[in-house]
């Protein structure tokens, strides 16, 4: 059996909050148990609205953020507990890439500087031959090498982005996190970068960490997708098949309040109430107060992920439509 690039085990991040007092509080449970693996040239989607936990997940990955609880083996190695000086030789095969582009690239340095620098830090090829593969990343990447004299400010959105994967691509990863990497660009410059993902995945044989609010960024480019609500996965599966039959409520809301072109099967549309952030029950499904299917016993249940209908890859964690609850 193939080696995953990422295996995710009951991780858990939980945030401590202060509300006046010395020993008052209460703690935001921003991951709540979230397991999952990634297998070699495979993008997995992670989709949701705002504030469901999704980009925690990608800092906890590349160890941003420490985990409450669980583990995260990346290639067969645990990189949760290594100490950072055992973990830096690890860190040239799992880079990230951020939504503000323009947040991560130094204003004060040409691209070419920005480029170099990771490469000369951990010691990727020979010094003298990197203006040659500085001039193949940024061809990569469509760009000229008339890019590299330049500084970030004087390129647009979508060519900052792009720079900011040929800085991750500089040093060769196996794992890219992408982080709402489109979500700011333009329709039309989305496709491009998206484009620009999938070739160079075919190319370099990348595996991929997708994070998005947008249904359709993740539906384009991924294998297998992960919906997030309130820090749980609340169905996983491969992408065509839950965007051709969602089980959970909250992917069914979130597919019929997405704009669409084509034509969607007759079926009863799922609108929610209230906020993600209202308070819910402790041991109750995350979505009672919002789901407009919901019952008295979804108030006394927290269902987990199981399979749809008999199907092994396809995970709901609904008690209508799976039957199965978590005591």
């Amino acid at each position: 059996m193939e080696t995953p690039v990422i295996d995710v085990r009951h991780l858990s991040r939980h945030f401590r909050q202060k509300s006046g007092g010395f020993f008052r509080g209460t703690t935001l449970k921003a991951v709540d148990d979230v397991s999952f693996t990634i297998l070699p040239g495979e993008t997995f989607g992670i989709v949701g609205e705002s504030g469901c936990g999704k980009s925690t997940v990608a800092r906890s990955i590349m160890c941003l953020e420490p985990p409450t609880s669980g583990e995260i083996f990346f290639e067969g190695t645990r990189i949760d507990t290594l100490r950072e000086y055992r973990r830096r030789g690890l860190r040239p095969r799992f880079q990230m890439v951020f939504q503000d582009s323009g947040a991560t690239l130094n204003p004060r340095k040409r691209i070419e500087d920005i480029l170099r620098e990771p490469m000369l830090y951990h010691r990727i090829g020979d010094p003298h031959g990197l203006d040659t593969r500085i001039d193949e990343l940024l061809m990569s990447v469509g760009l000229g090498p008339q890019a590299r004299s330049r500084y970030p400010h004087e390129f647009s959105g979508g060519q900052r982005q792009r720079l900011c994967i040929a800085r991750a691509l500089s040093i060769n990863p196996d794992l890219i996190v992408l982080d709402e990497p489109v979500s700011a660009l333009d329709v039309s410059v989305q496709a491009q970068i998206l484009n620009l993902l999938q070739n160079l995945q075919t190319e370099r044989h990348l595996t991929y960490l997708f994070i998005s609010h947008g249904l359709g960024a993740v539906r384009y480019i991924s294998h297998r997708i992960a919906v997030m609500y309130r820090g749980r996965f609340v169905e996983t599966g491969p992408c065509q098949t839950i965007f051709d039959h969602p089980a959970h409520p909250y992917t069914q809301a979130l597919i019929d309040a997405a704009p669409s072109v084509k034509e969607r099967k007759p079926r009863r549309k799922l609108m929610l109430s209230g906020e993600i952030g209202d308070a819910v029950p402790t041991g109750a499904c995350p979505l009672v107060h919002r789901c407009p299917l919901s019952d008295s016993a979804c108030l006394h249940y927290k269902p987990c992920l199981n399979p749809v209908s008999g199907e092994p890859a396809h995970l709901s964690a609904c008690m209508r439509n799976l039957g199965a609850i978590n005591d």
